[in-house]
């Protein structure tokens, strides 16, 4: 009877928490805000203006570079204009709208999480002059990193966000230092810095020869639980003449690259453990292809993983 009540109290406990969460969801796809982020990674810190609105017109952010190497990035939906001012340069891209790194964290499913996480509403905290509630999401394993998010009690804007490794250490953090909430976001706060004119103007082209893997031979022996590949895909890589695959796997929150690449007779191998700051990589040679495993994991995930790739080719689905 006591395990039953227990059972029944974590039930209502996790969902409270994913109630909070999926406010968080929804704030991020309409209330309009301005503010300074902060990002600390390895001792580094890294900050922004950030400018966003999202109405009935679509979604618009603008970031701008505080610090470091200027940079302005301004997103309407999924049309991307990067300025340059040190090189007198404008990148043009389309991609899907990512926004900053919290609302890139806030747009997961995070009801799918609780499979490998473990959610969790913890104390109520100040976070840039605001009441904010903290919640933890830890992993039911130790494949995948933790996170604790700071959610606005008001408006359930995402204030601050922690990376946890396996040990429960920080690995890297964002938060805003200020920020406001309005109703309508100011025109001279949409517009950049700077105009462009006298800049070299450069538009990316979509990979057109990215082509989608139906049929591969290679196999993934044994899959971290609760990830799936996501996507398959062949393309050329930079300074290679062949198509290599590349290989996106996802828990939901945490995304894996595996790519698969054909050496040829006397090109260098890439083999073992590369820490990159909060990304993990590993190399193996296997078959004569390198196979590189990339991801914002802990080493041993990408470790096991290059070591499940198997080569069978000419084998069925």
């Amino acid at each position: 009877m006591v395990a039953c009540f227990g059972s029944v109290a974590q039930a209502k406990a996790d969902q409270a928490t994913l109630d909070v969460l999926m406010r968080v969801q929804t704030a991020s796809q309409n209330i309009n805000y301005h503010g300074t982020l902060v990002f600390l990674q390895n001792g580094q810190v890294q900050s922004m203006r950030v400018v966003h609105k999202a109405d009935e017109t679509g979604r618009f952010e603008r970031l701008i570079n505080l610090n470091g190497v200027a940079r302005e990035v301004v997103r309407k939906d999924d049309l991307v204009i990067c300025y340059m001012p040190d090189s007198k340069e404008v990148m043009v891209s389309r991609q899907k709208f990512t926004g900053n790194v919290l609302t890139q964290l806030a747009e997961n499913d995070f009801a799918q999480l609780q499979k490998n996480y473990q959610l969790g509403l913890e104390s109520m905290e100040r976070v840039a002059g605001r009441e904010a509630r903290r919640i933890l999401i830890q992993p039911k394993d130790n494949l995948r990193y933790g996170y604790r998010l700071w959610v606005d009690d008001e408006k359930s804007i995402l204030l601050k966000s922690d990376l946890l490794n396996e040990r429960n250490e920080l690995l890297e953090q964002a938060m805003f230092a200020d920020i406001a909430v309005v109703d309508r976001i100011p025109e001279y706060l949409l517009q950049p810095t700077s105009t462009g004119e006298g800049f070299t103007w450069y538009e990316r082209e979509p990979d057109n020869n990215v082509l989608m893997v139906q049929d591969s031979d290679w196999k993934i022996a044994l899959l971290p639980r609760g990830f799936t590949v996501s996507s398959r895909f062949r393309h050329q890589m930079l300074g290679s003449n062949v198509l290599s695959e590349h290989w996106v796997l996802s828990d939901g929150l945490a995304n894996i690259s595996i790519y698969f690449e054909k050496l040829a007779d006397g090109e260098d191998v890439f083999e073992g453990i590369s820490p990159m700051g909060v990304v993990n990589a590993f190399g193996i040679l296997t078959a004569q292809h390198q196979i590189t495993v990339i991801g914002e994991v802990p080493a041993r995930t990408v470790e096991q993983l290059a070591r499940s790739v198997v080569f069978t080719p000419g084998a069925e689905e």
